[in-house]
């Protein structure tokens, strides 16, 4: 991960909220990590240093207390944020010891998260900010493999991927990704976790293994979700969920180019 990009963890067991966050601040031009406990929170934290951890309170497998003690002692400059159901959160760390910048109440107002992280340093590079939404085409800058069995989805998305300066190729399942790569050498695999044949998990495992550095983004249904995540360990750089805006797709990806340091000069 590039270290000059903010990165935030979002930790929270709950599914739907974990999701909001996820799109919300990479919709903002952050790199959003995910952690469903505090045992993965305090992981990830280990591995990738995060300039913030939005945590919550209660979960399982190591609490959010539990969880933020542990967090603070690796890396006490981190700025943590605490959500909860409960009124009284601050007040249960507060005598536990420990601090955190700011505490939220579900439901979660995301705005006044925002505004609480960039007092607190946490701001998203200018260069990701969307401003008015244009649409513009943009130069050729990197090669996009699309992967999907679903006909109807993956001709829109190449359809506007081409039209956003793209170049892009398409695969309906992951043998044909596979054959497609040693030629095309996409720098983004845009994979279909559930497909007929070779699946989207299965398809990760070989690109990783002959083409490593090749950033995939597992896309999936909402019931696929843990199979996303899972992809996660076996090298997927991220995952999206269906249905996603165009303007959420953009995010994702000027985030990945940029980790991978990806510009109109590569393609």
């Amino acid at each position: 991960m590039d270290d000059t990009l903010p990165s935030i963890l979002c930790v929270d067991d709950d599914v739907d909220v974990l999701d909001m966050l996820k799109e919300y601040f990479t919709e903002q031009g952050f790199v959003v990590l995910t952690a469903t406990n505090g045992v993965e929170a305090f992981l990830q934290v280990k591995r990738w240093q995060p300039k913030a951890v939005i945590l919550d309170l209660f979960m399982p497998r190591l609490g959010g207390i539990g969880a933020l003690g542990r967090i603070k002692a690796l890396n006490p400059d981190v700025v943590v944020l605490l959500v909860s159901g409960m009124a009284n959160a601050l007040e249960l760390v507060t005598e536990a010891g420990l601090s955190v910048a700011g505490a939220f109440a579900k439901p979660l107002d995301l705005p006044r998260i925002s505004e609480t992280l960039a007092r607190a340093g946490v701001v998203a590079p200018t260069g990701l900010v969307k401003g008015d939404g244009s649409q513009s085409r943009r130069p050729v800058r990197a090669r996009v493999l699309v992967v999907d069995d679903e006909l109807e989805f993956r001709k829109v998305l190449v359809e506007y991927l081409e039209d956003r300066g793209f170049d892009v190729m398409e695969a309906k399942s992951g043998e044909e990704a596979l054959d497609r790569i040693p030629d095309f050498h996409p720098h983004i695999v845009l994979m279909d976790v559930m497909m007929a044949g070779m699946g989207g998990v299965e398809a990760l495992r070989q690109i990783k293994t002959t083409a490593p550095d090749t950033c995939v983004i597992m896309v999936t249904a909402v019931e696929d979700i843990d199979s996303a995540r899972g992809a996660l360990a076996l090298g997927a750089s991220d995952y999206v969920t269906k249905p996603f805006s165009f303007q959420y797709l953009d995010s994702v990806l000027e985030v990945h180019m940029l980790m991978d340091h990806i510009d109109s000069k590569s393609a």
